[in-house]
């Protein structure tokens, strides 16, 4: 049993892994419309946020990545505002480097101001800032925090009176959240928000309990898992240990034997292809103080 205790902690357990099944995972996802990024996340920024007059507006990315969601919503930004700052807060060296090339290479970003820090979410928070910010945004990131609920509070907490607080995360009505919470019935051990099984329900539940109002939308994404049938196929294995957020996941043969009958159970075949359905969820919530 001591290898199921994995289940859920791939990027706890392996975070120089992590990348590689995140990557594959992305790779054969499929959405309508020319331009995914755009239609999942570019679309659902404010149009406009309060900014003091003559200032830069404030951003701050949690978990940002390789940028490639940041530099479409900074454009978005940047049609209302004629400057940005936008501090950035992400632990890997590899993703920052990524981030930091897209930026020299996009001169549509030459308004905006970056503020770099390599660091997790729980050592950005540790340092005591004072600047408020006009969006703070977590784009699939909330899944690799420590303590989930506490991050919201703090992400929260940074933002300006007016500022809107910005989070996706893979809805539960999705398949694959189906998939891992299925898993952790059977598997799962202790307390599943301390692992990486968290869902746009999780984050509802806190902004429901903290009186915090917020609107959502859904957008579903099909995913092709057509490799995870192939024993040979090492995208495969990467795919799968992101779908069950497991390391090395071929290794436990429970966890692999439930994890492929339920996706064959509950995908399409397209084109000699296997789908399974995810669902992206943004939710935006503004902060009023007045209410608070």
């Amino acid at each position: 049993m001591a290898g199921l205790l994995k289940l859920g902690y791939l990027p706890k357990l392996s975070p120089g892994r992590y990348l590689a099944p995140f990557r594959a995972f992305i790779s054969p996802v499929e959405t309508r419309g020319k331009d995914s990024l755009q239609l999942l996340y570019g679309s659902k920024v404010p149009d406009s946020t309060l900014c003091e007059p003559g200032a830069d507006l404030r951003v701050l990315g949690i978990g940002s990545g390789s940028g490639d969601v940041d530099s479409i919503m900074l454009k978005k930004l940047l049609q209302r505002h004629s400057s940005v700052y936008n501090r950035v807060v992400e632990p890997s060296g590899e993703m920052l480097a990524r981030y930091k090339a897209l930026v020299r290479e996009d001169t549509s970003l030459g308004a905006v101001k970056f503020d770099w820090r390599q660091q997790t979410a729980e050592e950005y928070f540790q340092t005591k800032e004072d600047t408020k910010f006009h969006l703070v945004h977590a784009v699939h990131a909330l899944f690799d925090v420590e303590e989930h609920d506490a991050t919201l509070r703090k992400m929260w907490e940074q933002l300006s009176d007016g500022g809107y607080m910005f989070v996706a995360m893979q809805s539960d009505k999705g398949d694959c959240p189906r998939l891992r919470s299925k898993l952790w019935e059977e598997f799962g051990q202790g307390d599943r928000l301390k692992t990486s099984l968290r869902t746009s329900g999780d984050v509802k539940q806190y902004l429901d309990t903290a009186g915090i109002s917020y609107v959502a939308s859904e957008d579903e994404i099909s995913v092709n898992v057509t490799e995870c049938f192939r024993d040979d196929s090492e995208t495969g294995k990467l795919v799968l240990e992101f779908l069950t957020q497991t390391p090395n996941v071929s290794s436990e043969p429970e966890i692999k034997s439930m994890a492929l009958e339920y996706i064959r159970s509950n995908s399409s075949l397209v084109d000699g292809k296997i789908y399974f359905k995810a669902i992206n969820e943004v939710i935006l919530a503004v902060k009023d103080c007045a209410k608070e």
